[in-house]
């Protein structure tokens, strides 16, 4: 029996047992501690700090899509190749973060809730340096933590997080045996190796 029949049928008997079922790797950054050594400098690349604005006023339709992550409660960030916007990601906090609260945050820290490149410029280090400069500059502002969730197959944003000096702490499975109307969360803390499950 072929590999990929395999793989096909073990995620049916999962989707039968655990009902519809998530896993998402969470990475952390602390007080905008990181580095881009993996990566090759760049010269033509800058990542600044943007608004609604300046987010709606792209050419780019893949860009302007991403205004609704923007507005209070949120830091968003721009990666410009020369005077082109390739790519924005978006940090929410406080109060407009409580809508998702995937992950629980204390004050003072926040989550990058979105981060997106146009297609043509992916592959060449654009996410890994909004990532790392926009988690310095959240910093600067006083932020002293920062999390992000990346779905566990992502492969091209688990480099991209790594490589911006992101560390890998949990695994979060979400699954609902029982098409429950909230589904279970278990947690699975990487470093303290310490599982919680709780009901969301």
């Amino acid at each position: 029996m072929e590999i990929s029949i395999v793989k096909e049928i073990a995620k049916k008997l999962l989707r039968l047992l655990l009902g519809d079922y998530s896993a998402y790797v969470i990475y952390a950054n602390v007080s905008g501690k990181g580095d881009l050594q993996q990566t090759e400098p760049h010269t033509t690349l800058k990542v600044l700090s943007v608004d609604s604005t300046d987010i709606g006023a792209c050419p780019e339709p893949l860009i302007r899509e991403q205004i609704g992550y923007a507005g209070p409660g949120s830091h968003a960030y721009a990666c410009f190749e020369q005077d082109r916007l390739v790519g924005v990601c978006f940090y929410w906090f406080g109060q407009r973060y409580l809508k998702r609260n995937y992950w629980p945050l204390q004050t003072g820290e926040a989550k990058l809730v979105q981060i997106i490149t146009l297609p043509e410029v992916r592959g060449a280090g654009v996410a890994t340096l909004l990532i790392a400069q926009s988690c310095h500059d959240m910093a600067a502002r006083g932020f002293t933590k920062a999390f992000a969730r990346v779905w566990h197959s992502n492969t091209p944003s688990i480099k991209a997080f790594e490589r911006a000096g992101w560390t890998r702490i949990a695994l979060v499975l979400e699954i609902n045996p029982f098409r429950q109307s909230q589904p279970f969360r278990i947690r699975f803390k990487i470093r303290a190796h310490e599982t919680r499950m709780q009901q969301s």
